[in-house]
């Protein structure tokens, strides 16, 4: 369910939260990549971007984060946005789809970030970043310049700024799993086919800190309230499902 390529893409849009919402706004059934691209620029939309910048907003960030895979996608996040859901929560569905696309992301949160903070660090080390992607370099994971690599430690922080991780300061802030987007996850996952165990096993749930057995006891502890019940013994994880579309389960929950 994510892109393992490390590439440079987190740079057109970081976190991205405020455009994501404005676009979320306009999305309709029959969306499509390039009619959104078009009302975005005849009716100059992101009024505060360029007409290549807002292009690159549509095709390179929210297209590929929330469009390519299930277009149902920007059609959940929308009705979940209107019924209130708080920001701070709603932009944890957010990051995951950013962190799906972004390897560079990804694997840092859950190999450096959450590994800081088991070890008792409340502040990202001042070179971590730029250690993180010379190791890439290093490993032949990729091949840019010093400038490049320079840019892409610059654009991690930003998103994890803008996620909520860390403050501006490279302060480490209070992240935890909300119980909206355990339940999200867990229906998303659903929904696209996988296995009760696969959820359980499912790599996403690292980028909150949550091992299996964490996990496990989260999923136990939201039986019936989020739409189904749960049993688990020894490795073996069944759920009773109890809505059959993702548009059933949040009206259920919202």
């Amino acid at each position: 369910m994510r892109n393992k390529e490390y590439t440079s893409n987190l740079a057109k849009g970081c976190g991205l939260v405020e455009e994501t919402l404005s676009l979320l706004s306009i999305f309709e059934e029959n969306t499509t990549k390039e009619s959104l691209t078009q009302y975005v620029h005849d009716n100059n939309f992101l009024s505060k971007c360029t007409a290549k910048r807002s292009n690159d907003i549509v095709n390179r960030v929210f297209y590929p984060r929330f469009m390519k895979d299930n277009p149902s996608v920007p059609l959940w996040l929308k009705m979940i946005r209107s019924r209130g859901l708080m920001l701070g929560d709603f932009k944890q569905l957010l990051m995951v789809y950013c962190a799906r696309e972004n390897a560079i992301m990804y694997d840092y949160i859950i190999n450096v970030l959450w590994h800081l903070r088991a070890e008792g660090y409340n502040q990202i080390p001042a070179n971590s970043f730029t250690k993180y992607v010379d190791q890439l370099a290093d490993e032949g994971k990729v091949s840019w310049n010093d400038g490049m690599k320079k840019k892409c430690a610059g654009y991690i922080k930003s998103a994890l700024v803008d996620f909520d991780f860390i403050n501006r300061r490279g302060e480490i802030l209070p992240y935890d799993i909300s119980s909206f987007a355990l339940l999200y996850f867990m229906h998303e996952m659903h929904f696209s086919g996988l296995s009760d165990v696969a959820i359980w096993n499912n790599e996403d749930w690292l980028l909150f800190g949550l091992d299996k057995y964490a996990l496990q006891e989260k999923i136990l502890a939201n039986n019936m309230r989020g739409g189904y019940i749960a049993q688990c013994t020894g490795n073996l994880m069944t759920i009773a499902w109890n809505n059959n579309t993702m548009e059933e389960f949040i009206n259920e929950l919202l």
